[in-house]
Order: C-alpha cells, then structure tokens, then sequence
C-alpha cells in the first residue's frame, strides 16, 4: 500500500507498459470508467484482476514467469467529476487496496491485452477484456470504448454485402425481407402462405423470427421444409430467386443436426443470437463458409444502450465482423432519428476497411416504411442495406401481397444512389 492508501502493486513493471514490447502480440481495450480511486489504481486493479494478480508464491510463482500473460496499462487520462452510476463497495483483496474517500472521478484508460490470454477464443475474450471488470467495487461507471479485434482473430464474413446484394433482383439494395409475424401461434400452412404471397408480391427474403420456438427436431425440420416450398414456389411463379433464412436460435446439443439440416436442404441463409448462444456459435459456423449468417441482436441492447454502463456498439459490430457475420441488426430506430453517433460508429466498425476482411452487410428494422427510404439511404449512405419490414405489409388495407408490391414499386422507383 503506499501512503494514501491506494493500490501498490508488489511488481509495478509487470503491469506497465514498455515500449519494448510487439504491439502486435496485444489487443488494446479502451476503457472509460468512474471510479472511487485514482485513476492509476483502477488502472492498475482492472490490469491484475483480468492477468495475473498474484505475481509471488514462495517457492512456487515468480514475477518473471508471467511476463507475457499480465495485462499492461498503456494510458491513464483524467476525464474530471462524474456522477456515480452505480454503488462502490470495497474487499479485502490485492486488486483493491484500501478505500479512497475522494469523490466519483471519471478516467480513460488503455490496456494491452496479451492475444495468448484470449487464445483465438471467443469466450475468452469476453472473459479477459470484459469478465469480472464491472464487478470491481471501486468502479461506478463502466464502458469499454474500443478493442478492435485483428482479422486474424477469425474467418470475418464467408459472404458478406457485397454477395448478399446480388440477392436482389436487380443486383443491388435495399433488399426487402419480412420477418414471419405473428412468431408462435400460427400453423405450419398459413406461414408458408404468408411467405409465399410476400414473396410474390416482391419482397426478396423471408426469414424467421427470432422467437419461433420449435420443441424437437421434427418440428424444425417440417417447418423448414414447408417455408422452403414456399420459397420455390413464389421463385417459380416470379421467375426470380427468392431466399430463406432459418432461425438457428437453439440450444448448444440442438445445433449440429439443426445446421446439417439446413445445409442439406438447401436454405438460403441462417440466424443466431451470438449474445444468447456465445459468440463462439457464430464463429464454428462461419468458418464452415457454407451459408450467409445473420447475428441477431437479441440481448445485445443489455451490453450497451446504457451510456454509463456498458460495451460500445461499434465494439460489438466489429467483434461480430471478424467472427463471421455476414448481416447485422442496427439500432432500432436507425434511420429515423438523425445524428446517432454510436450507430454511426457501429456502422463504420461493420464496414470500414480491415484487410481482407469483408464488409458486412447492415439490417434496419422496426417499424420502415416505403415513404422513410429517403432517411434510409442518407443514414446509410447508399443503398446497400436489407430492410426487415412487417408491420406495415401486415396491416396494410388492401392486404399482404398488394402492400409487398407497393413496397417493391417504392424501392425500384427510387432514383439511383450517387
């Protein structure tokens, strides 16, 4: 402990940054915190909670041997007051020192993360530059700004917008896709008749929603069959390609025959929830190259839409990238409320050059409209992006196969993006 009370780490050079080290063998997190403590010791604390916090055992561990596994801080930056977002609380551990009775003071802070701690793992990812952080007691405000991970990291979109817009009749965006409303309550038949007459009406995709439920393996495989006749119908009748996507939002001993399924049967496309099933479902799929994948957002607003508490969405945009999305969902009202700065940021994450790895293609969903296009194409800045639309073919007046046409004629009648 030094005077003040605040944490002293036994080895401080374990922990601190040297220029001598390979910036390529660290991921470096970005952190903004509201803290109790000093910045330096928070610092510090995060640094030692997520390596290595006991650096000495007596005839056991010596600080050399963990030389390439503790966290480094690389940067402490005063941010000034802040309001606590939430309670601090203080334990008697190494990473915590004694108590500071200074006011809630805000901080950024950067870390070098050591890529062999994360071993290629998605779930050792979230456990090291997440994981037990926004336990520490000392901590009031939580976010982590940026940890942008190498392309390196994982096979980064089989397909990607580029692929996916060539789903399109015309060869280009917005691709128009419903989304299969009402999800429980509806019989096998009258779904397959939904799709079909959407799909006949114009619409390019229809998937499954997120909240199907389907209680075995016979029951996903005669739905997924049935949608999949509805498709090749609708395809025959138009004379175009028309797409399915299949809800893989299962549990972890459902997938692999819910997956070799869907290969076999020829579905166009699947959706998982990488925040309920592990980023680590996304990624096994996706190194397998064999259909686009659509990462869905549920739970994910948990992880970020509180500004003092949370993972940035460009974060996890750019996490969902190298992991393999081929489609990501936008925030709900993207497109419809100007001048959104982290939907901009999560956008750019899912689009902005990173080597080889391709663009992903991004979703807007939630009440759109033919008459919102406009806004649509400036929040994008182009007209590569899929439109989920529902609500307003559903409850159109002159039903769902004429409201389907109508927002066909609305995108085909736009004049072409600059």
């Amino acid at each position: 402990m030094s005077s003040a009370g605040l944490l002293v780490a036994r080895d401080p050079a374990l922990y601190a940054w040297d220029d001598a080290l390979r910036e390529q063998d660290y991921l470096f997190a970005c952190y903004e915190i509201t803290t109790t403590v000093d910045g330096h010791a928070a610092a510090l604390g995060m640094a030692m909670e997520q390596s290595a916090a006991t650096s000495h055992i007596a005839g056991y561990v010596e600080p050399t041997m963990l030389l390439g596994y503790s966290i480094r801080v690389r940067m402490v930056r005063s941010l000034g007051q802040a309001v606590p977002v939430v309670g601090s609380y203080q334990l008697d551990t190494p990473v915590y020192g004694a108590a500071a009775g200074a006011g809630a003071q805000r901080y950024q802070i950067e870390l070098a993360v050591p890529l062999r701690l994360l071993a290629g793992k998605p779930a050792q990812l979230w456990n090291v530059v997440v994981g037990e952080l926004p336990r520490l007691g000392y901590l009031t405000g939580f976010a982590l700004l940026r940890a942008d991970l190498p392309a390196s990291f994982g096979p980064g979109p089989g397909f990607g917008a580029e692929a996916l817009l060539a789903w399109s009749a015309h060869g280009a965006g917005p691709l128009l896709c419903r989304s299969m409303r009402p999800a429980v309550g509806v019989d096998e038949a009258t779904m397959a008749r939904l799709n079909h007459d959407v799909l006949l009406g114009g619409f390019d995709i229809v998937k499954d929603d997120e909240l199907q439920v389907f209680a075995d393996f016979a029951t996903f495989a005669s739905h997924v069959r049935a949608m999949l006749v509805a498709r090749d119908a609708a395809s025959a009748a138009t004379g175009l390609r028309k797409r399915y996507i299949a809800n893989l939002i299962c549990e972890p001993w459902e997938l692999a025959e819910r997956w070799a399924l869907v290969c076999e049967l020829g579905v166009d496309g699947v959706l998982v929830a990488p925040w309920i099933q592990g980023m680590g479902t996304l990624l096994q799929l996706a190194r397998q190259r064999r259909m686009p994948i659509l990462a869905h957002n549920t739970l994910g607003e948990l992880f970020s839409r509180n500004p003092g508490w949370r993972v940035a969405p460009a974060v996890l945009a750019q996490w969902l990238r190298v992991l393999g999305a081929d489609l990501i969902v936008t925030d709900g009202d993207f497109g419809d409320t100007p001048g959104d700065a982290d939907a901009q940021a999560a956008l750019a994450a899912a689009r902005a050059p990173q080597g080889e790895c391709r663009a992903v293609l991004p979703i807007l969903q939630g009440g759109k409209q033919p008459d919102g296009l406009p806004r649509y194409r400036a929040a994008i800045g182009s007209d590569a992006y899929m439109l989920i639309v529902a609500s307003w073919v559903d409850h159109h007046p002159d039903g769902i196969a004429t409201a389907a046409a109508q927002f066909r004629a609305a995108v085909d009648g736009q004049p072409a993006a600059g």
